[in-house]
């Protein structure tokens, strides 16, 4: 998940995206403002991002075969996009990354354990119109059920929901894997709840949770959304976790536009264990007590039982990159965030230079969101995601917002 989308007008178009903070659309790579990325691999996208995915992997203590398997499956993910170069442009407007990268990495850092790996890819990036990226998109997630013999009950239940004959962008269908150090990969699958248009996207959301069987837990999130939508709030991403998962989680994203942080403290009472002060206090370290007005806080509500009156878990996502200079001051805000949990930053720091050799205020995007994770009785996560910037790194931001960390940033030099 990474650069926001507005759903579309019509169907079998993708929406001119927010692109990077403080630019339009992007279309190609001719943006004179914009640097190519420095690369070490191969300049055809599925090396280069396979080559990051490995570096990743053996930063968490991914063995060589398991890592060359997620590589293989990351490569066979990106299909006929994987074979072209990175001096043309991107197959399609990709929105997983703000310049258009189909592929996104992410880091979560419980508070007792080694940090955990996911990737998120669009599959049908290649395609040229959304009936065919959807089609590419539900035939990938198709062939890995059937090699890691994950069943597909729940999407199979709700598809005709989210991928029409005819959808409507900016979206269709995208796949996570959280990689593991031992079996196969945890699949996620995300949707677009406006693939049968925008205005329909809470009853098709509404739906989808009743066929599940969570619409009784789903009514609060429902009435918080009634009043908001679609000005200042609307929704964003529905998930579903498939196969082998201990707790598996049907996930409803929802955008909160212009929203303080009050507002996404608000947002998080719906879900019984989950701390509005943390949410709040995160939004302040980046924003102040500003409106996000730039990209928009980002709530996401879980759902594990079904016979609950109420979601289960709930994140916070802050569009970082929008309201700093540059990746530096992305990494302090991370690192800050990391520390006051009590989980040490070296690790962020390693998978910073697994993805880059630049110097991280030459640029602004490699981190373009921090979440935190609340759940039940576990204690808090922190989730830091990275854009591989295949295509271009954006110029740091001459307008960088409120709540950045003066603190010593020695610890970054190699880095920075």
């Amino acid at each position: 998940m990474n650069a926001y989308t507005e759903p579309c007008t019509g169907p079998g178009e993708r929406a001119a995206g927010t692109g990077s903070p403080g630019a339009g659309p992007l279309q190609g790579t001719g943006r004179p403002e914009a640097a190519i990325a420095e690369r070490s691999e191969p300049d055809r996208l599925g090396p280069f991002t396979a080559g990051q995915l490995g570096r990743l992997c053996d930063l968490v203590g991914i063995d060589a075969q398991r890592r060359t398997a997620h590589q293989r499956v990351l490569t066979d993910l990106l299909g006929p996009a994987a074979d072209r170069p990175l001096t043309d442009p991107p197959a399609s407007p990709s929105f997983v990354s703000d310049d258009h990268t189909p592929v996104e990495f992410s880091l979560t850092f419980p508070a007792d354990g080694p940090p955990l790996l996911r990737v998120l890819v669009e599959p049908g990036c290649a395609a040229p119109a959304l009936p065919d990226n959807a089609r590419a998109a539900w035939a990938a997630v198709g062939r890995l059920g059937a090699q890691w013999g994950y069943r597909l009950d729940e999407l199979t239940r709700v598809n005709d929901l989210f991928l029409p004959p005819a959808p409507h962008g900016p979206l269709t269908l995208w796949s996570a894997l959280e990689l593991r150090p031992s079996g196969p990969p945890g699949l996620k699958v995300y949707l677009n709840p406006g693939s049968r248009g925008a205005e329909r996207s809470m009853e098709t959301v509404g739906e989808a949770m009743t066929r599940l069987g969570h619409g009784r837990a789903y009514e609060s999130v429902r009435s918080y959304l009634h009043p908001r939508f679609p000005e200042r709030a609307g929704l964003m991403f529905f998930a579903l976790d498939v196969g082998p998962w201990a707790e598996p989680r049907v996930k409803v994203y929802v955008a909160h536009r212009h929203a303080t942080a009050a507002d996404a403290a608000d947002a998080a009472r719906l879900v019984p264990g989950a701390s509005p002060e943390r949410v709040a206090e995160l939004c302040r370290r980046i924003g102040g007590d500003e409106p996000f007005g730039r990209l928009p806080l980002i709530s996401c509500y879980s759902f594990t039982d079904t016979a609950a009156d109420r979601p289960t878990g709930h994140s916070l996502y802050v569009p970082v990159r929008a309201y700093v200079r540059d990746d530096r001051a992305a990494r302090d805000h991370a690192v800050e965030l990391l520390q006051h949990h009590g989980i040490h930053n070296a690790p962020l720091d390693r998978a910073l230079a697994a993805l880059t050799t630049r110097r991280l205020n030459t640029g602004v995007g490699l981190i373009p969101y921090l979440s935190l994770v609340q759940a039940g009785r576990q204690a808090p996560r922190i989730t830091v995601y990275l854009s591989p910037e295949a295509y271009r790194v954006f110029p740091p931001r001459k307008d960088a917002g409120p709540g950045s960390p003066a603190g010593d940033r020695r610890a970054a030099d190699h880095i920075s």
